[in-house]
C-alpha cells in the first residue's frame, strides 16, 4: 500500500493518458512511463543567405557539371592522343607500311572530328567559367545528349540536370531567376 501514494494533481499539471499520474503540463514525454504526450513544436528560425553566399552556393552547384566537362574533355583527348595513332599505325593490314601510308591521310579529318568533339564540351565550361548564362541551355542540351549516350549517363544526366535548374546556380550564371 506504501507503493501506491495517491497523488494530487495541482493547477499547472494534466494526467497521463497511459499511467494517469500527474505531469506538468508543458511536458512530451510522460518521466514515470515514457508515454507521448504531445509533439514536441520546434521554432526554426528562417535564415536568410547574403548575396555572396548565394553565388557561393551556385558556384557550388555547378562544380560537379565542371568537374563532367573535364573528365570528357580529358577522354576525349586521351583518345585522340593515344588510340588514334596506334589505330593508324597498326599492322593489321597487309604490312606496316601499307596500313600507315594508306590510313595517314584520314589522321587530319580524325584530328578534326575529335577536336569539335572536345570543342562540344569546352565552349560550356568556359561558359560556366565565365558565368555566361548561355551555359545552361548548352548544358541541358548535352546532358540530354548524355542520358542516351551510354546506360550510367541517365543517372549522372539526372544528377547534373538538378544541379544546372538550381535557382541559386542560374542566378550566379546570371540565367534570370
Amino acid at each position: 500500500m506504501n507503493d501506491q501514494i495517491i497523488q494530487e494533481k495541482k493547477a499547472d499539471e494534466i494526467y497521463c493518458p497511459s499511467c494517469a499520474k500527474p505531469i506538468k503540463k508543458d511536458a512530451v514525454v510522460c518521466p514515470h512511463c515514457g508515454v507521448q504526450i504531445k509533439e514536441l513544436k520546434v521554432v526554426t528560425e528562417a535564415t536568410t543567405m547574403t548575396h555572396e553566399q548565394e553565388l557561393e552556393e551556385g558556384r557550388k552547384q555547378l562544380g560537379g557539371i565542371k568537374v563532367y566537362y573535364w573528365f570528357a574533355i580529358v577522354l576525349i583527348g586521351l583518345y585522340l592522343v593515344v588510340f588514334v595513332p596506334i589505330t593508324f599505325t597498326s599492322n593489321a593490314v597487309e604490312g606496316f607500311n601499307a596500313a600507315f601510308f594508306n590510313s595517314l591521310q584520314y589522321l587530319p579529318i580524325m584530328v578534326l572530328v575529335f577536336g569539335i568533339w572536345m570543342a562540344v564540351y569546352i565552349i560550356p565550361l568556359v561558359g560556366i567559367i565565365q558565368r555566361k548564362p548561355f551555359s545552361v541551355i548548352y548544358t541541358r542540351v548535352l546532358l540530354i545528349i548524355t542520358m542516351f549516350y551510354f546506360p550510367i549517363g541517365t543517372i549522372i544526366g539526372a544528377v547534373l540536370w538538378g544541379r544546372i535548374n538550381h535557382p541559386l546556380a542560374k542566378k550566379y550564371l546570371n540565367f534570370g531567376v
